[in-house]
């Protein structure tokens, strides 16, 4: 069993810390929140410790099966515009949007005990809420053949 889901068995007082870094390669730095109201300093996998900035939001996991749909719906609090005006800057620069989310366990966080990291599908924005649909596999963005043929991996391919 992984450290969440004995933490969700278990009636221990250790609390689960949500978080998303939302990445694009136009922008400066990216941008985290975690769920909550407190800020925290998080490890990541890469070995950074950044500030994630507290924020309401709330996310409807994908569900646990083989169906083409393994989509995360993310609902972000959107009252400063600072969601909206991001997401509407990478649009604007066709530049893809990455988004790692990430949950920690309150008594460990220096590094997330569960990530996924998904490609932003779809943004919609109503009211002071930003809605995001992030995919876990994004077929449309993959390149195909995965593997280009070159002449180091196919010598014969210089005589075509």
């Amino acid at each position: 069993m992984n450290p969440i889901a004995i933490c969700y068995a278990s009636a221990g007082s250790d609390m689960i810390i949500n978080s998303i870094e939302a990445m694009c390669s136009i922008w400066p730095d990216s941008i985290r929140f975690c769920a909550g109201y407190d800020d925290y300093i998080l490890g990541t996998e890469d070995g950074r410790t950044p500030l994630f900035t507290a924020m309401g939001f709330e996310e409807a996991l994908p569900s646990r099966d083989n169906s083409a749909f393994q989509n995360l719906l993310i609902g972000l609090d959107n009252t400063n515009g600072l969601v909206q005006q991001k997401l509407e800057e990478a649009r604007a620069a066709e530049a893809r949007v990455t988004i790692a989310y990430r949950r920690y366990l309150e008594s460990d966080l220096s590094y997330p005990q569960e990530r996924m990291h998904l490609s932003l599908l779809n943004r919609q924005y109503e009211g002071d809420t930003a809605t995001l649909t992030c995919g876990l596999f994004d077929l449309l963005g993959t390149e195909y053949p995965r593997r280009k043929l070159t002449a180091a991996i196919a010598p014969g391919i210089i005589f075509i």
